[in-house]
């Protein structure tokens, strides 16, 4: 595989709601594939893992030597065994000669069991006799039974009253019209741009076979629960209000409307802020997580501003400074919390990129991709049309509602 996984790929691995399928192809590609590796498993995290395994694994010099059971030997010894037992048997193996003889043992096998099943040419010879004794069988008992079923349908016919089948089968205007899939054979049913979403009661899902693996089974998965998961990301952007002991603290200020609490596809954002009465300027400043400028405007005359390009994947907060009456105002201030932002990654870009180019979009794909990597607005617009689209859909109505109660979080 030379691609590298996408960051549904790796959130849904995370997760455990991928399929077992694709699981399994991730696995194959994480064993060769360090840098995906490191994304499923975050490199801060790597020590603290590897430090709980050794305490958890490595004996302790009191106590009684380890030795693997007759159940692991057994499964070791006839393959039945899974990728990271074999390693840890085969660790122990090779340090544990009584555990390598009973594993000897089970993969010779007793030798008259052996013997039984060895392959010679007479036994051979007498297999060769017995398939072809049940083929000459099958075909006379064939003729046997074609024989007998003509006759009855013969006997039949002269018993049959004119204006009936012969074979007594009903005629093609009386015989039942095949079924086609019924409203009931499905647990969900969605309208989606043209075409025809279904979720069946074995957990199928149906209408989506041209996009990726990974959006399908975010697609399943949602359905399924009929439940939408607040990404963590946003927890990060929001922070609660400061409480401030002087009520009027916070008097004669002005709010920024724009981009806060999310993340945004643009690497270039425009911020936007009320006006101020009376204000003769403003200036925007943009800061990293470490509280460092990274870029300002200049003084500003309107109520909003472009940036220069900001790095991607990157959390930044911005604040505001008017100028009135040659005083600063500044906004945000106690008890509003900072302004924060993320950049989205170039990796989740480019999927977002490809979800856009599938014809027609599915607005319900592209709808939840978007709410899954934390884009509100975004995600807002694609679940309305979802909605407008299936009035009568309680679980878009639900979608829809889930991603606007984020907003006003």
């Amino acid at each position: 595989m030379t691609d590298h996984l996408s960051e549904t790929e790796v959130s849904l691995f995370r997760e455990r709601t991928i399929g077992p399928a694709e699981r399994e192809r991730i696995d194959s590609h994480v064993a060769e594939c360090e840098s995906c590796l490191r994304r499923i498993l975050p490199s801060e995290d790597t020590a603290l893992v590897y430090s709980e395994l050794t305490e958890a694994l490595l004996p302790d010099p009191s106590d009684e030597p380890f030795h693997l059971s007759n159940a692991e030997i057994r499964a070791f010894a006839n393959g039945s065994i899974d990728r990271a037992d074999r390693v840890i048997s085969e660790s122990h193996l090779d340090i544990c000669d009584q555990c390598s003889k009973a594993v000897q043992v089970h993969t010779a096998g007793p030798p008259s069991w052996r013997a039984a099943f060895q392959f010679t040419p007479a036994r051979a010879a007498a297999a060769l006799s017995v398939v072809a004794c049940l083929v000459l069988a099958f075909v006379v008992w064939q003729r046997w039974h074609s024989r007998v079923v003509d006759q009855t349908v013969q006997k039949n016919a002269t018993q049959t009253p004119s204006g009936t089948s012969v074979s007594g089968s009903p005629t093609p205007a009386q015989a039942e019209a095949p079924k086609g899939p019924t409203s009931e054979q499905f647990a969900l049913s969605l309208e989606d741009n043209g075409r025809k979403v279904q979720l069946d009661k074995s957990g199928k899902l149906t209408g989506l076979e041209e996009l990726p693996e990974a959006s399908s089974s975010l697609v399943r998965s949602v359905l399924t629960t009929k439940n939408l998961s607040r990404p963590e990301v946003l927890d990060q952007l929001s922070a609660p209000s400061i409480t401030l002991l002087d009520p009027t603290a916070g008097e004669n200020k002005f709010s920024l409307l724009g981009p806060s609490g999310t993340v945004i596809a643009t690497d270039q954002p425009n911020f936007r802020w009320q006006a101020l009465a009376g204000a003769e300027s403003y200036t925007v400043s943009v800061f990293d997580g470490d509280f460092n400028r990274v870029t300002h405007s200049a003084p500003q005359t309107g109520t909003q501003w472009t940036s220069t390009k900001l790095q991607r994947g990157m959390i930044y907060s911005w604040e505001v400074v008017a100028v009135r009456n040659g005083q600063e105002v500044r906004s945000p201030v106690a008890p509003a919390p900072r302004a924060q932002f993320k950049v989205l990654e170039a990796e989740k870009l480019r999927e977002l990129t490809r979800l856009k180019q599938h014809s027609p979009i599915s607005h319900l794909t592209l709808g939840l991709t978007y709410a899954r990597f934390g884009l509100i607005a975004e995600a807002e617009g694609q679940l309305q049309i979802l909605a407008r689209e299936n009035p009568n859909s309680p679980v878009a109505t639900k979608l829809l509602r889930t991603v606007q109660e984020w907003r006003n979080r």
